[in-house]
């Protein structure tokens, strides 16, 4: 069978995501073909994309085929199959990978869909993005690691010392609690659908592709105390010229994802500073703030976030070892370094 190599590639690539670091489960460092979709699979996240004009049935061992993939100059690749192979020729080149018929992947008794797919708020990846990037990462508080998006119409993350709390509608499922790192997957992907499953929670994009995160069993803490406007405090309005800062911190800041970068804001009477540093190099940079209280603030935060947060507010409350941010439909609050 001929297939277009473009076709191939990029539903490799939607779905790696799915795939094991290490494999520790059967075929979960494989791409699993089955009924006209390619299937990653690693226990806490599954996904799958429809591959048109595609018939294999069976796993391959993930490395190799995408990086083939990755080199072929071809448009067209030319796939044959045999019981133990994918053979595959592109131009002058022939490669063979194995063929496992057999899919070990508990993809049946996993991923069953509960009732039907429902239409998710519109602002709904926003909210998800924005609570993941104030996750914890420390494992001994798992429910720190995760986003909460409950029914009841908000999406939240917090590490104890920070709260990003989204407002949107009422949500067409069930409270739950899935890791920051699978949200982050999801919000990617970009869905429009949302299905509930035994133990997970389900979601589609408008080109088929299904997203399905194994959701943590657990009560969320309660952040309504530290959510609600301070009373009283200090109003701080942070520079325009903060934004233009913070792209050259960036630099300096890098993490494998956005998420895992971070700056420190230093806030004396009348300046602001910025700091960032990676293990081979250091930033800092100071402007003018128009703030006249002799009370230092000192706060870390991901400088992809405060950008975002800039584009709705210039302003914010100190009020009792805390920064208080407020748009439309979210909150953010974070405490001050010691």
């Amino acid at each position: 069978m001929k297939i277009k190599k473009e076709d191939l590639k990029r539903a490799l690539e939607i779905v790696k995501p799915g795939l094991a670091n290490k494999e520790i489960i059967e075929q979960s460092g494989s791409f699993a073909f089955i009924d006209g979709r390619v299937v990653t699979y690693n226990d806490e996240i599954s996904v799958s994309h429809p591959i048109k004009d595609l018939t294999i049935t069976g796993a391959i061992q993930a490395e190799e085929l995408y990086k083939f993939l990755a080199k072929a100059k071809e448009e067209e690749i030319d796939i044959k199959i045999t019981e133990t192979e994918v053979i595959i020729k592109s131009g002058r080149a022939t490669t063979g990978f194995s063929l496992n018929s057999k899919i070990t992947l508990p993809l049946d008794e996993e991923l069953v869909v509960k009732g039907k797919w429902k239409k998710l708020p519109v602002d709904f990846n926003t909210a998800i993005n924005f609570a993941s990037m104030s996750c914890s990462s420390d494992m001994t508080h798992p429910k720190l690691t995760c986003v909460h998006a409950n029914q009841k119409g908000f999406i939240e993350g917090s590490d104890n010392f920070r709260v990003a709390h989204y407002m949107l509608e009422e949500l067409p499922v069930g409270t739950f609690l899935i890791p920051a790192n699978s949200a982050k997957i999801v919000t990617k992907l970009n869905p429009t659908k949302i299905c509930e499953g035994n133990g997970w929670v389900h979601f589609k994009t408008e080109e088929g592709t299904m997203i399905s995160c194994r959701v943590v069993n657990d009560n969320y803490v309660d952040t309504s105390p530290y959510t609600k406007h301070p009373k009283k405090g200090v109003n701080v309005r942070f520079p325009k010229t903060l934004s233009d800062v913070l792209d050259k911190a960036i630099i300096f800041a890098k993490g494998e994802q956005n998420s895992d970068e971070s700056v420190e804001i230093l806030i004396t009477k009348n300046k602001l500073t910025v700091k960032s540093a990676s293990l081979i190099s250091w930033f800092k940079e100071s402007i003018d703030i128009e703030y006249n209280t002799n009370e230092e603030i000192s706060f870390s935060i991901v400088p992809h976030l405060l950008k975002d947060i800039l584009k709705q507010t210039y302003d914010c409350v100190l009020s009792e070892g805390v920064l208080y941010f407020k748009s439309d439909n979210w909150i953010y609050v974070t405490s001050l370094l010691g």
